[in-house]
C-alpha cells in the first residue's frame, strides 16, 4: 500500500525544506499550506511536493491534505518534526495488524533541558497525558475515514482524533522516537507551557471547545496572568469566560 505523509504548515520557511529533503522517497508527500505569507508554499513546490491550500488550522489542513492525496496508509506530520529513517518500514508493520487502528512514535526534543528530557522520556507510554499530534500520528486512510476525519478546529485536532481511532480500535506507540522541535517550550519557558498545556486538556475534557481554549495556545491570543505564591495562575474572570457554556460545568451547578 502506498504512504503519503501530509505536512501541515503555516509560515515554514525556515523549516519545510529541510523537512521535505528528509522525505525525498516517500510515496507521496503533500504539503496543506493555511495561508503562509513567507514562501513556505514555494519552496514546496521547488522540490515538487504537492501543495493544497485550506483554511488555517492543523485540522482543516490535514483533511485537506488527505483529500488531496490517494494513498492508504497516512502519516501526519508536523513542519518542525523528523520522523526516523524505517518509518515507512514501522508504520507498515504497525499497520499490518487489522486491530490496530492507528498510533504515534515517541517524541526526543531538539535542544532543551533536562525538563523536556524527562518528558520525552515518558512519551513511551500511551496515554492521554503523553500522546500528541507532534509525535507523528499515523492511520489507514478508511480509519481516518470511519473517524470522520480531523475535527474542523483550530488546534486539538490530535486529542479528539487520538480518542476517535481507539473507539475504532488499538492505538499503537512505536518504540522509535520523532525529533521535533522545542521553539515553543524555549520561547515560553518550559514549565509554564506545561502549565499551560495542562490547563487546556483540563478545561477541554470538561467540555470547552477548542475555539475558546485557544487564548491559552498562540501568544497572540494570551491572556494576562497573575503570580501567586504557586506560580502563574489565570484571572478569576479570565477562568469563569473561558468556562462560561461549558455543558458538564452548567448540568454539575444546578
Amino acid at each position: 500500500m502506498r504512504l503519503a505523509v501530509i505536512v501541515p504548515a503555516l509560515n515554514e520557511a525556515v523549516r519545510i525544506g529541510p523537512l521535505l529533503d528528509a522525505l525525498s522517497g516517500w510515496d507521496e508527500v503533500v504539503v496543506a499550506d493555511g495561508g503562509s505569507t513567507d514562501g513556505t508554499p514555494e519552496i514546496a513546490r521547488a522540490r515538487g511536493v504537492e501543495v493544497v491550500a485550506a483554511p488555517r488550522g492543523r485540522g482543516p489542513q490535514m483533511n485537506a491534505g488527505v483529500r488531496a492525496c490517494g494513498a492508504e496508509l497516512l502519516l501526519f506530520l508536523h513542519a518542525d518534526t523528523l520522523p526516523p529513517s524505517d518509518a515507512p518500514r514501522l508504520i507498515r508493520e504497525a499497520l499490518a495488524d487489522p486491530t490496530v487502528a492507528g498510533g504515534a512514535f515517541r517524541a526526543a526534543f531538539e535542544g532543551g533541558g533536562p525538563t523536556l528530557r524527562l518528558a520525552a522520556w515518558f512519551t513511551r507510554f500511551e496515554t492521554g497525558l503523553t500522546t500528541f499530534g507532534d509525535q507523528g500520528f499515523f492511520m489507514r486512510r478508511s480509519a481516518w475515514a470511519a473517524a470522520g476525519g480531523f475535527p474542523e478546529e483550530p488546534f486539538l485536532e490530535d486529542v479528539d482524533m487520538r480518542r476517535r481511532l481507539k473507539r475504532l480500535g488499538r492505538f499503537m506507540k512505536l518504540e522509535s522516537a520523532v525529533h521535533t522541535s522545542a521553539r515553543r517550550f524555549e520561547a515560553e519557558g518550559t514549565l509554564r507551557r506545561f502549565a499551560l498545556n495542562a490547563w487546556i486538556l483540563l478545561l477541554h475534557r470538561l467540555g470547552v471547545r477548542p475555539g475558546r481554549l485557544l487564548r491559552f495556545y498562540r501568544p497572540d491570543h494570551r491572556p494576562h496572568f497573575q503570580r501567586g505564591a504557586s506560580g502563574p495562575s489565570l484571572e478569576s474572570g479570565q477562568a469563569a469566560t473561558a468556562l462560561r457554556g461549558t455543558p458538564s460545568l452548567r448540568g454539575a451547578s444546578r
